[in-house]
């Protein structure tokens, strides 16, 4: 292979996919199903008059948080979806090369 190239593999485009769900979709379910137990404060945390100006504003913002890093999940989900949908056609282009160059050595 000629220096700078890239081979590119079903078993690489796999572990790619892999390595999303195990770097950034598991940790970020975790992060995302801890964060409003974490995040949630008890009524009176601003007093009563900062309870019913700023309380809102941050149970707003917590659900905006959430509802961000919720679409993030859902973007990781799709890469490896994607990812195993190509390693899937990759393998098969694989074998279909295979095959090819076990039937073109048999005609030699």
């Amino acid at each position: 292979m000629a220096p700078g190239t890239a081979h590119i593999s079903s078993t690489a485009i796999g572990r790619t996919a892999d390595a999303v769900d195990l770097q950034l979709t598991r940790p970020l379910s975790a992060f995302l199903g801890n964060l409003r137990p974490q995040t949630d404060l008890p009524p009176g945390t601003f007093g009563q008059v900062g309870d019913l100006i700023l309380g809102s504003a941050y149970r707003d913002l917590q659900e905006t948080v959430e509802s961000l890093l919720g679409d993030a999940v859902k973007v990781t989900r799709q890469w490896q979806e994607k990812l195993g949908h190509a390693r899937r056609n990759w393998r098969t282009a694989e074998d279909l090369n295979l095959a090819e160059a076990r039937a073109i050595g048999r005609h030699r």
